[in-house]
Order: C-alpha cells, then structure tokens, then sequence
C-alpha cells in the first residue's frame, strides 16, 4: 500500500517513549494558524523555494520542461500553477532552495527504514510514531503501517489532532500504544477561528479513547492572546481529573518557527505573535499543577 509521506526522523526523543523513529504522513483536516509544518496540510506534494538560498544559478530554469521556473530581470521566478513536481530542478540547485515537500513511500519501504533502528529500541523502549500532518487523514495508510509494525513488535505511538469519525479511533486503537492527543482551545468558535474546525469531535474522540484505556498524552499548545487564559487551563485540569488514562500533560509553548516554511510555499503567516520564553512557559506549567495535575512537562 503507498501513501504520501513527507519525512522520516530518527532518534527521536520528544514523541513517544524511548528512541524512536518519527513517520511524518502529509494531509491534516485542522489548519492551525500556528502550524509549525504548513509543508504537512495539503495531501498533495508541493514545491517549496526559499529566495534567501537562491544564487540566482539559474541551472534549474534549464531543466524546467514546464516552464514553472523562469529567469525575470535576473531573478529566478517560480509559477507554482505550472510544477509537475518532476524534482528534475531539485539536484541541479546547488544551494538547495529548490524542495518538494512529499513524497509516495509504501508500507515495505517504510518498514525497511524503521526497522534498522531496532536495538535502539529494544535497549530505549522506544518504536515508531506516526505524526503528520495527522496520521489519521491517511487512514488506511496510517493502519497498515501500525499493523505491520506490532507484527515486529514494535512499540507504536501516534500524533493526533484528534478529528475523524469514532469508527476509525475504533478500528486503530488495538494497533497503538501511546496516542499523543492535541487540545488546542476550549471555547468551540474560536476552535473553529483559529484550527478551521469545532472541537466537539475531537472532545468525542478523547472521551472514547479514555473510556477505553488508552495511554494517552494531553498535548497543550499555548498560544498568547489566543489560549492563554483560565478558562482553558481549568479545561485542561478538568479533563486530567476526568480521564484516569491521561499519563501526561505536555505543555507546548508557542513558537514561530513554521514562518520561513510559509514563505517557502508563498503563504502568508497567519499570525504576528513574539516566540514563547521559557519563564513564561515555567509559569503555565505552575499554574496547571496547582490546579492539580501531577506529571506536567514543557516540551519545545
């Protein structure tokens, strides 16, 4: 089975339990407007072009057979409209301003990959994670990825946003060890202004997850002015309290580190918001474990 993934990170520490490879899947139903990995949204790969890196070599202009890049008052321009994504630019850009985010991969050639990383594994307790974008936009894709890899015994985890019909957290759960659950914003219209969709499936979702057993990891972005408020702190706390099956809370501080990668696909930022210091984000932290929550954590 083939699928569109857009990379594979290895020894990963922040994304599961252990050493563990990171499987980014491309396609999400949410759409952030902090999204650190715009590149992961759209299904579909995309070219990227950083003018930053451009040396203006204009070597990739002569490969381009469908005329996307074109060299205008000696600056090289890019018609996204035209790519076919043939990646035949890509090796001929000596400085590598040229990219495309995404890629076909099947389960086997994914596989193979992950499982160099065996005794690291073994030794670490760790295994594979499947992230994105959201795994779960990839269904099928996502699945028998998981089913192949706890037929080598390999410790699972998946990132989520958490959207989906419950059928399909039915259908994946027995395949998951750790689900690393998002929850963005309380308040469901602006949900709704700031991630493109309502909270209340995702709500629905973490509570069948939770009835279940599941081992999951609250995943908190906090975003000032937007989510850093007490209302949405009290939420949190309140589903710590509610879900014994929550292991962790993972704070998230707000950075804007996705701003070059949107540029890169010719999108402007969404928002104009200073990256989180980490005092700031120690004070978040407090704040939920003196609401109560015992195992709270800043992950950057």
């Amino acid at each position: 089975m083939e699928g569109i993934i857009f990379d594979i990170q290895k020894f990963a520490l922040h994304d599961g339990p252990g050493i563990r490879t990171v499987v980014f899947l491309k396609g999400c139903s949410a759409n952030c407007q902090w999204c650190c990995n715009p590149e992961s949204i759209a299904l579909q790969p995309q070219l990227g072009f950083d003018r930053e890196k451009c040396e203006q070599h204009f070597n990739c202009v002569e490969v381009c057979t469908p005329n996307a890049l074109t060299r205008v008052k000696n600056e090289l321009q890019v018609n996204y409209d035209k790519c076919k994504l043939c990646r035949d630019c890509i090796p001929e850009c000596p400085t590598d301003a040229l990219e495309i985010f995404g890629y076909k991969s099947d389960v086997a050639a994914i596989m193979q990959e992950v499982l160099k990383d065996r005794a690291y594994y073994e030794n670490s307790g760790g295994g594979i994670t499947l992230s994105g974008g959201d795994p779960l936009f990839q269904f099928d894709f996502a699945l028998e990825i998981l089913k192949e890899s706890k037929k080598e015994n390999l410790n699972t985890c998946l990132e989520t946003a958490g959207l989906g019909r419950r059928e399909k957290f039915e259908q994946i759960s027995p395949y998951v060890d750790h689900f690393l659950f998002d929850y963005k914003i309380t308040e469901n219209e602006l949900h709704k202004k700031y991630v493109g969709v309502s909270n209340k499936p995702i709500l629905s979702n973490l509570d069948f997850l939770a009835k279940h057993n599941a081992d999951l990891v609250l995943r908190c972005i906090i975003v000032p002015g937007i989510n850093d408020n007490h209302e949405h702190f009290s939420a949190i706390a309140n589903l710590d309290r509610k879900y014994k099956s929550i292991r962790k809370i993972d704070i998230i501080p707000y950075h804007d580190y996705g701003r070059k990668k949107y540029k890169k696909l010719v999108k402007e930022y969404p928002l104009d918001i200073e990256t989180v210091l980490e005092q700031r984000a120690e004070d978040w932290k407090n704040k939920l474990i003196d609401m109560g929550c015992i195992n709270v954590q800043i992950e950057g």
